[in-house]
């Protein structure tokens, strides 16, 4: 490895120094999108909701979210999915990153807030495209909602 890194200097690829935003198209370029808890999706049983989405141009984007599922007081839960998808309200295969979940016995945990953090996903994106925040869960009982946020940073 010695002079692999003989033409690297400290203005070869510069951060910003202040609290800036990377221009649309650059590397580093941020988009968000959240679901404020007050503005909570109502949720059916074992079917796949859209939380909210972000539009992502063309590039190679990494991509995290969060869902926060609120069950009613007797609501009873045996599973909760939160995913990241470019189809509209469809989980995507297990095992294909940004998929996160927990399962158990059946539980009224009251209104107890559960929080599912989405590992990041890298979508490699040709055009334009919707990238959706999507939760599942499956009760019984009562009702249940979910409200979180997606997170989506071009990373070249």
């Amino acid at each position: 490895l010695a002079g692999f890194f003989t033409n690297v200097t400290a203005t070869s690829l510069l951060g910003t120094t202040t609290n800036d935003n990377a221009a649309a198209g650059a590397v580093g370029e941020y988009v968000v999108s959240a679901i404020e808890s007050a503005s909570a999706i109502s949720l059916t049983t074992a079917t796949a909701a859209d939380l909210t989405s972000i539009s992502l141009t063309a590039g190679d984007w990494d991509v995290t979210g969060a869902v926060a599922f609120v069950p009613a007081a007797t609501t009873s839960v045996t599973a909760e999915i939160a995913t990241i998808n470019n189809t509209s309200a469809t989980l995507p295969t297990v095992g294909d990153g940004g998929y996160a979940t927990r399962t158990q016995a059946a539980e009224v945990p009251g209104v107890l807030t559960d929080v599912l953090d989405i590992a990041p996903v890298r979508f490699s994106l040709s055009g334009t495209t919707t990238i959706y925040l999507i939760a599942q869960a499956n009760f019984t009982i009562s009702t249940m909602t979910a409200y979180g946020g997606i997170r989506a940073r071009r990373i070249r």
